[in-house]
């Protein structure tokens, strides 16, 4: 069945530095490398469904999902929305964005990434003033009021805590038939907790579960199913040690299905991680799309389809080709 899939976030132009090592504060240093793309939590998921879609198009004649951004751009004609359009050509922009007229740059962000250890120290500017409850009710309206498809997934990044609540209480309300995703990523987001009780699935990030003293996502799992929307789904990824979920049935913690993976290792030979910027990213966009589009793979299957994109993904710069590297291995 036809789905709207639809991803709430902020998009940056990312310029990316590679440099040998992290160089001290005051020190002049050469970069080794310079990569100028569209970043941003949303939009590189959205870039990998786009090809998962694609792939499942190429499948099934039928298949018939949508992609939408819902996010604050600048001038509808600015040269930056122009470089993010053409990012992810087959992703709507245009229906459901908040297009600030009176700016012409996006939000950017600069990042070092070093090779000694593979860090990346990201410095950001957002100019854009961020997403209002109603500006999101506007742009949901209209992508509701355009398509002819009644089934919808809103994915939440949850920049903003106060906004993504308020935000998921009105989808609730409004459009009870509507699945909702969030991410609680960024510890100082704290907030995010009362979003994330209201939805269907719920991605934890592992220094989202250390900034709350769990060492472990099973433990740190366990205790949020009471928290949680009974028949939720709950996702936490821990780096190199792969990640763990819970289809939790109720509000019983004896009541659940769980599912759990080491991290993905390529059988090649030699193999080296290339760019881990938006690992999770394609991590999410694997689990939904396995979520959406593969109603008969059990959990754990899901769960590692996701993370084995992802254990892909940190082998290449960028997104390219990752639906076609799935398909043929």
């Amino acid at each position: 069945m036809a789905i709207n899939l639809v991803c709430i976030g902020a998009v940056y132009i990312d310029t990316i530095l590679s440099v040998s090592r992290f160089p001290n504060e005051d020190e002049k240093h050469r970069a080794t490398g310079h990569t100028q793309r569209r970043g941003g939590n949303c939009t590189n998921t959205l870039e990998v469904l786009s090809q998962l879609v694609e792939q499942g198009r190429q499948t099934h004649e039928d298949a018939q999902d949508h992609l939408y951004l819902l996010a604050v751009l600048p001038a509808r004609q600015s040269t930056d929305v122009q470089f993010i359009t053409q990012s992810v050509p087959s992703v709507n922009i245009d229906t459901g964005c908040i297009f600030r007229e009176e700016f012409g740059n996006a939000a950017s962000s600069y990042i070092i990434q070093s090779a000694a250890n593979n860090s990346r120290t990201t410095v950001s500017h957002n100019p854009l003033p961020e997403m209002t409850t109603q500006e999101f009710i506007d742009g949901a309206s209209a992508i509701w009021a355009q398509s002819k498809v009644k089934r919808h997934w809103f994915h939440f990044e949850g920049r903003i805590p106060i906004v993504t609540e308020a935000s998921v209480k009105w989808l609730s309300e409004n459009v009870p038939s509507a699945k909702i995703s969030v991410e609680c990523e960024k510890p100082e987001r704290d907030y995010m907790a009362h979003a994330s009780s209201q939805a269907d699935v719920v991605f934890f990030s592992k220094i989202w579960a250390e900034a709350k003293s769990y060492n472990d996502p099973r433990t740190f799992l366990d205790a949020q199913i009471e928290h949680m929307k009974p028949g939720s789904i709950l996702v936490c990824t821990w780096g190199s040690a792969g990640a763990t979920c819970v289809h939790t049935k109720t509000d019983r913690r004896d009541d659940s299905e769980w599912a759990s993976t080491t991290a993905w290792k390529s059988t090649a030979e030699s193999v080296e991680v290339v760019d881990t910027i938006g690992a999770g990213d394609t991590f999410i966009a694997g689990f939904l799309h396995a979520l959406n589009c593969q109603g008969q793979w059990t959990l754990q299957q899901k769960l590692e389809f996701a993370n084995e994109l992802a254990g892909r993904k940190v082998l290449q710069p960028g997104f390219g080709g990752l639906a076609d590297q799935m398909r043929l291995a």
